[in-house]
């Protein structure tokens, strides 16, 4: 069984959920309160429960020849700024130990991503064509022509004054 790594939650996550500490997961929101790369942050990317260190999308260090590679951050030097609910057995934990503190949690909707949002229809939607000039009809097209010339010959005018 590999080890649970807590990590400090953030002063509106404990006032929200009444606890301080809770199992770090992979989809995480952190923020690096200490260190090099103090206030970098970004998604748990994994979770090494070995070495008790934190992979953070964004949270890099170059190489010599330039590349950038993840840094691996210690988990008491982060804060947990949102949870990743998406798993329901987490928000059950969350409610077993707000109930020992005599803290009432409050259910929120799910968050979904953009993408989610729009429903895909059955019918395809299809781009409003615009009239081109071989739609339009031929008084239209002389006109058109008509103007064209006008302009030229207005533009010819002005360069021999």
């Amino acid at each position: 069984m590999k080890s649970r790594i807590n990590v400090s939650l953030s002063k509106e996550l404990r006032k929200k959920y009444g606890i301080s500490h809770f199992p770090i997961t992979k989809g995480d929101i952190v923020v690096v309160k200490s260190g090099s790369r103090k206030t970098e942050g970004g998604k748990v990317d994994s979770v090494d429960h070995v070495h008790s260190t934190l992979v953070v999308d964004g949270v890099t260090v170059a190489k010599a020849d330039g590349k950038q590679k993840e840094k691996p951050v210690k988990p008491n030097q982060v804060v947990i700024t949102r949870l990743d609910l998406s798993r329901p057995e987490r928000m059950e934990r969350i409610r077993e130990l707000a109930a020992k503190r005599n803290k009432v949690i409050v259910e929120e909707p799910p968050e979904t991503a953009p993408s989610e949002l729009s429903a895909p229809s059955s019918e395809p939607a299809l781009p409003e064509k615009e009239p081109s000039q071989a739609d339009s009809t031929e008084e239209e097209q002389n006109t058109v022509q008509e103007t064209e010339e006008e302009k030229e010959g207005e533009d010819t005018d002005n360069k021999q004054n």
